[in-house]
C-alpha cells in the first residue's frame, strides 16, 4: 500500500486528487483500470473518477475545518491478462485560511 500523503483545502473548496499509475502500467497496454474509492464520512467525492491513461483524478469536497480525513483507493490494473491490485491511501485536511 502506498501512503501518497496528504492535501491540504479549504472547507468550500473543490480539490482534484492525482494518482499516477505509470510505475506499476510501465508502458505496457492495459485492458482495465479500475478503482473503487471509499470516501470518508463528512466528506463527498463529486462526480465521476476520472480514468486517463495511466492516470485517476479524483474530485474531493466538503469536511470541516480543523479534521482530517483518510481516503483509500483500491486499483485493479489488468496486463496481459493478469490482474495487479494496488492499495493508495491518503488524507485530506481541511483548515479555514
Amino acid at each position: 500500500m502506498a501512503l501518497l500523503g496528504s492535501f491540504t483545502k479549504q472547507p468550500g473548496e473543490t480539490l482534484p486528487i492525482d494518482i499516477s499509475f505509470s510505475s506499476v502500467v510501465g508502458g505496457r497496454t492495459t485492458t482495465a483500470i479500475t478503482s473503487v474509492i471509499t470516501v470518508p464520512s463528512g466528506m463527498t467525492q463529486t462526480g465521476s473518477a476520472i480514468q486517463s491513461g495511466e492516470s485517476l483524478q479524483i474530485y474531493v469536497a466538503g469536511g470541516t475545518s480543523g479534521q482530517s480525513y483518510p481516503w483509500k483507493v483500491v486499483t485493479t490494473i489488468t496486463i496481459g491478462g493478469r490482474d495487479t491490485i494496488i492499495e493508495d491511501e491518503f488524507d485530506v485536511v481541511v483548515l479555514e485560511v
